[in-house]
């Protein structure tokens, strides 16, 4: 593609952007006894905004609303207190009307993490909602707060690492059946996009999907896949559709990972070992702290912290989050055929022993440097 024709297509990509941006971003305002109507998911009379006036926020707003069932929500009421916190703005809501905005899959999820975690603690409960179904409000500050000083915070969100999992893990579940590849990676896509539009649409998860989907693609029709071109063509559609992720931390925390590691950890030469296991290791010690190196000016703006030494836990604990994962997904796969007994004790078991491992590594000192 010649330069007149890439700098044309970037014109056109930057003026979309900010005509969109204009019309669709929530103009921040609300006072007091303002009448708003939001849409999001009611869970214990408490949600995220999804949307507000029909315009998407550029920061995190929550809702506390009182006698709302929970499910997916439209709400049209009255703002009766505003508190402030770090994590984002949380709206007190005197509610006059509400519409259910039904999502079958969601439901069916959230269903299933709650039959699985039934016999265990609420928190395993919203930690799998959190993991799995982006619902990350569920979870305690206080547990937030350590997952961000050990740098483990992007394991609290649906990331690369999720649909990664999804995607490998149905690809070597249809191969042992002996499907053709073309039909596997068929079904892969197909059970791929009912799971992330039945989820909501994270900045993580969207560029993760999106990536995911050309990967497919390119094995359905037999056709090379560029994981550069892969990553730029997520980054436009995102913008281009979500506009105001601009201002998201997720998008920027997904976007910034991904690239440091096609664009940097790709060129920089690997460590060579006899012993494949030792090689391995030390390739993921050097690729976590590429990672580290470039997502620190994101945590100086956002969390006013610098990870010193978090590269070193994320050693330890995405190996034992990963398995966490694995196990997750498997039960909510068993549970289908009601067989999900045979492996929520070791889920459980994984949840507590990750959780300890995170208390371990927040009370080092200097691991993330507070400024």
């Amino acid at each position: 593609m010649k330069k007149t024709e890439i700098g044309t297509l970037i014109i056109i990509f930057v003026s979309i952007f900010f005509f969109r941006l204009f019309w669709v971003t929530f103009k921040e305002g609300i006072e007091i006894g303002d009448y708003v109507e939001i849409t999001g998911r009611v869970e214990a009379g408490k949600g995220k905004i999804e949307k507000i006036n029909n315009q998407f926020p550029i920061k995190n707003i929550y809702f506390i609303v009182d006698k709302v069932a929970d499910g997916e929500k439209n709400i049209y009421g009255k703002i009766t207190k505003i508190k402030y916190s770090k994590w984002g703005v949380k709206y007190k809501i005197e509610v006059e009307n509400i519409k259910d905005e039904v999502n079958f899959f969601k439901e069916f999820f959230i269903k299933k993490i709650k039959r699985i975690t039934e016999k265990y603690s609420i928190d395993l409960e919203n930690f799998l909602r959190a993991t799995i179904l982006g619902e990350g409000y569920l979870l305690d500050e206080y547990l937030k707060d350590k997952f961000r000083y050990t740098g483990t915070a992007h394991l609290l969100v649906i990331s690369g690492l999720h649909i990664g999992i999804i995607v490998s893990g149905m690809i070597f579940l249809f191969l042992k059946l002996n499907l053709k590849k073309q039909n596997r990676y068929i079904i892969v896509f197909i059970i791929l996009t009912l799971y992330v539009f039945s989820i909501g649409k994270s900045p993580s998860v969207f560029r993760a999907y999106i990536m995911g989907i050309i990967y497919l693609l390119g094995n359905i029709l037999y056709e090379k896949v560029d994981s550069k071109k892969s990553f730029i063509l997520a980054f436009c559609i995102s913008l281009l559709i979500y506009p105001t992720w601009i201002y998201s931390l997720s998008f920027w925390m997904s976007y910034v990972a991904v690239f440091s590691i096609i664009f940097i950890y790709q060129r920089i030469p690997k460590f060579k070992n006899k012993i494949l296991l030792l090689e391995k290791i030390l390739n993921l010690i050097l690729m976590t702290f590429v990672i580290q190196i470039s997502m620190t000016p994101i945590f100086y703006i956002y969390f006013r912290s610098i990870p010193l030494l978090s590269f070193f836990s994320n050693i330890f604990i995405i190996p034992i989050a990963s398995f966490l994962m694995i196990l997750s997904f498997l039960a909510l796969f068993l549970s289908n055929f009601y067989l999900e007994f045979l492996i929520t004790p070791l889920v459980n078991y994984t949840y507590i022993f990750l959780i300890e491992i995170i208390y371990f590594f927040s009370e080092i000192p200097y691991l993330t440097l507070e400024l």
